[in-house]
């Protein structure tokens, strides 16, 4: 897979020499996108050397603070519904004292297809599955069923009404619905990760009733 590692190193004069980490560590915020530049949220990275483990889970924004060891190389993976995918790049911050932080993009290329459940729609503000969307979802079971080496992720979308906090949460809570469903029809549950974007990757503007309708959808993802 092709990815792409970005490192950006920030000096600080707000520490002192005398204040500085004894053991040549640098305060780093790590930031996790997917190709489309897009934080992704609730992933575990893992940064590896022959003596050395950090393993940091990000946030919804897709970020995580550590202190990183100077002067060490490390490899990078990331570990997605206990799926592992490797960075090809390599993370070295030199020794040097007047590093006290460090601020590093990660972003990869996750995913092989990317498609929409065309006739799956939800109501506004709303998250359960009506029954006339279940043979949509079937057909989505039975591709799992048929080709057992393909995880999938199921990404959650919003329109633009409301809380973007609840979009968020309501995006999120869409997806797992689906995952449920999938679940329920004996699909194993470490096929499949769930993710919500809330309201920011609309496919249309959320001008109209018929747009914020087409805004409010779930997009499966497979991986790699």
């Amino acid at each position: 897979m092709k990815r792409v590692l970005l490192i950006f190193i920030i000096a600080s004069n707000l520490i002192s020499a005398k204040d500085y980490n004894l053991f040549n560590q640098t305060k780093t915020k790590v930031t996790l996108k997917n190709e489309f530049g897009v934080a992704y949220p609730y992933a575990k990275v893992v940064f590896s050397s022959l003596d050395t483990n950090y393993v940091v889970s990000v946030d919804q924004n897709g970020q995580a603070i550590l202190n990183i060891q100077q002067g060490i190389e490390f490899t990078v993976s990331c570990f997605i519904n206990e799926n592992k995918y490797e960075f090809n790049d390599i993370i070295y911050i030199e020794k040097n004292k007047n590093i006290y932080e460090a601020s590093i993009d990660l972003q990869f290329d996750l995913y092989e297809k990317i498609f929409e459940i065309k006739n799956l729609n939800f109501q506004s503000g709303k998250y359960d599955i009506e029954k006339q969307y279940f043979e949509e979802l079937n057909n989505l079971v039975l591709l799992l069923t048929e080709n057992s080496d393909i995880n999938i992720e199921i990404a959650g979308h919003t329109d633009s009404i409301g809380n973007e906090l609840a979009n968020q949460i309501l995006s999120e809570n869409r997806a797992k619905s689906v995952k449920s469903y999938l679940v329920k029809n004996n699909i194993n549950h470490k096929r499949i990760s769930c993710v919500g974007y809330g309201e920011k990757q609309p496919i249309e503007n959320n001008s109209s009733f018929e747009n914020r309708k087409k805004n409010r959808r779930i997009e499966i993802r497979i991986f790699k």
